[in-house]
């Protein structure tokens, strides 16, 4: 078993959800945080959806104000094999972020 360290970065410039990660096979991955900035002068509503087998949950729904900067999860999120993370923002080109995970990864002769 083994674990790796990551981060994905974005920036959208659409308004519908787009998709930030998709959990590989034969992997958990631990989402730490989805870090969100506001660079621009409005308000914007910022949703975070994962799919699993096909069904869109949203799991978080966070107002980013002007020029602010918040974490759009308020704990940890595991994710299983084939989870798709999406994010869906109400104004494009304003939102930039990050988020921050752990894969762990295992392998055939010690499944985790």
């Amino acid at each position: 078993m083994s674990t790796l360290y990551k981060s994905e970065l974005f920036h959208p410039s659409v308004t519908t959800a787009v998709t930030l990660y998709t959990c590989p096979e034969e992997v958990e991955t631990i989402v730490k945080g989805i870090q969100v900035s506001n660079h621009g002068n409005n308000n914007i509503d910022f949703e975070v959806i994962i799919t699993r087998s096909g069904a869109d949950y949203e799991i978080s729904h966070k107002v980013v104000g002007s020029k602010t900067s918040v974490n759009a999860l308020d704990t940890t999120v595991v994710l299983e094999a084939g989870d798709i993370v999406k994010t869906k923002q109400s104004v494009i080109n304003d939102i930039a972020g990050a988020m921050s995970y752990m894969e762990v990864r295992s392998d055939t002769k010690n499944p985790i």
